[in-house]
């Protein structure tokens, strides 16, 4: 008590006193505001940060998983992802690594108080919020893909709302195709591109070529919903393949990410222990064109694009799903061409957009030679892995496509496409498990010593703190599942058993 009251006269004393020191309130502004920061947005480092994140998201969840689920690879001393554990998955780096900047970009861009010099200098406002919008449509379709039901409609806001709800899977997608043809549309490659876009550096007229290219792949994932020629999912494919903006043809025209040995924006790959991964020997053997039992496929001619995803294709690879198995001496993915700081990873390639030509052809959704399209999917393949990896297998592209357009004849053109989609999508671990879903094939086997009742995942357990922090969305989520629990043997809406 008597150290309060002398604080008190002291203070007094001052205030009479009046001499040197001033007792009147003095405003020091906000104390928690970095007067050397920021003062208004960047929307090029918004976006350039938000691509850096998705194109260098790695671990289990963000990169290994779905090269496990599709048998390109196997584990030999942490077996549990292999043999399908059932483990939450977080989907953090998505929302705030990449969404909500992607969502900033967009607001920003959009707002009439920021239009000026300022901002045009990092690219027309339009070809900003394009892009961004093209950004998040690809990583939406992911999370949507992976997870079924997903907030979007109502995320993103921040605290204005931290328990989202979860748009159906099916919802997802009607507005994802809404939003990648608005996105296209308002792009005008006549003005500058986004400056922070580390994808195609600006260039607008090959971002709508990749948004015309994401319309075909999202409207074949539905093929199992929408199979009738005038359907929905036909109607969109053929919609965005007429489109005068055109799609990817060319390896020039393709969307890579290429890295560089700094931290933060090296390869993902990189990140993992080699020695705990092998390619299988499932995927090794139908690329060798072995007549074994672990082929899968109905490829029997050797596949020179083996060389360059494996560290020595004359090694054999590891039987997938096994509880122990040591890979002494198998053949692991290259660590050159991929398991490298600085080596390049697709998003979008030309090959992949001809495969669902080619597929769409044969579903008789156009008048397109699903022959010609396969073919030529095929070899733009190999021409894109020598012109991003430094190989030199374009050489042999022609006779082994034409020895697969020959298997057509045999075991069917449907069969011998999905089979050259799971091969080309070997670095793109997601959109080879979703078109694995959605079509089964190849014929891969679950893993013997399974973990979740003997059945290859058909998505990811929702993340651990949405049953507690967002029970009512998450619920609502998992309802809509078939059967409606948080299993990763439930299907989603498009996977259509």
């Amino acid at each position: 008590m008597m150290k309060r009251i002398k604080s008190i006269f002291i203070l007094g004393l001052i205030c009479v006193l009046g001499v040197t020191v001033s007792c009147e309130n003095v405003d020091f502004g906000d104390l928690n505001e970095n007067p050397n920061g920021a003062t208004k947005g960047n929307p090029s480092s918004l976006m350039a940060n938000a691509m850096i994140n998705y194109a260098t998201a790695t671990g289990r969840d963000y990169l290994i998983r779905p090269t496990l689920y599709v048998q390109y690879q196997s584990q030999v001393t942490y077996t549990t992802e292999m043999r399908y554990s059932e483990t939450p998955s977080s989907w953090y780096t998505y929302y705030v690594g990449s969404l909500e900047g992607l969502h900033e970009v967009i607001q920003y861009a959009s707002n009439p108080d920021n239009q000026g010099a300022t901002l045009n200098a990092q690219g027309a406002p339009e070809n900003q919020i394009g892009v961004a919008m093209l950004m998040q449509a690809e990583i939406v379709k992911r999370l949507a893909d992976t997870y079924g039901s997903v907030p979007f409609s109502d995320a993103l806001v921040g605290v204005d709302n931290l328990t989202p709800a979860y748009d159906s899977q099916e919802d997802v997608y009607t507005s994802l195709f809404t939003m990648v043809k608005e996105a296209r549309d308002m792009m005008d490659d006549s003005k500058k591109g986004p400056t922070g876009d580390i994808i195609y550096g600006g260039d607008v007229a090959k971002w709508q070529q990749y948004a015309n290219s994401l319309l075909l792949q999202m409207s074949l994932q539905l093929s199992d919903r929408y199979p009738d020629p005038s359907g929905f999912a036909a109607t969109e494919f053929n919609e965005a393949l007429s489109d005068a903006h055109g799609v990817i043809e060319t390896v020039g025209a393709e969307a890579w990410f290429t890295y560089e040995d700094v931290s933060g924006f090296r390869n993902p790959w990189f990140a993992n222990r080699t020695r705990d991964y092998f390619l299988s020997a499932e995927f090794v053997d139908a690329l060798q064109g072995d007549d074994t039992e672990y082929n899968p496929t109905s490829n029997m001619t050797p596949d020179a694009r083996l060389s360059v995803y494996s560290k020595d294709a004359e090694l054999e690879g590891v039987p997938y799903g096994y509880r122990d198995e040591s890979g002494a001496g198998k053949n692991q993915m290259s660590t050159k061409n991929y398991w490298n700081p600085t080596s390049s990873l697709p998003m979008m390639t030309a090959a992949y957009t001809y495969l669902n030509r080619a597929e769409a052809a044969a579903l008789d959704w156009t008048e397109e030679d699903a022959e010609m399209m396969l073919k030529t999917g095929i070899m733009i393949d190999y021409e894109s892995l020598d012109y991003h990896h430094g190989t030199s297998i374009s050489e042999d592209a022609e006779a082994y496509a034409d020895a697969r357009v020959a298997d057509a004849g045999t075991v069917g053109l449907l069969q011998v496409i999905r089979e050259e989609k799971w091969v080309t999508l070997f670095a793109e671990g997601f959109d080879a498990w979703a078109e694995w879903r959605r079509t089964e094939t190849p014929a891969l086997m679950p893993a013997t010593d399974f973990i979740n009742g003997g059945e290859i995942p058909a998505r990811y357990n929702y993340p651990s703190e949405e049953s507690s922090l967002n029970n009512a969305s998450y619920s609502e989520g998992v309802s809509r599942l078939t059967p409606a629990e948080d299993n990763n043997t439930s299907r989603t809406w498009w996977d259509v058993d």
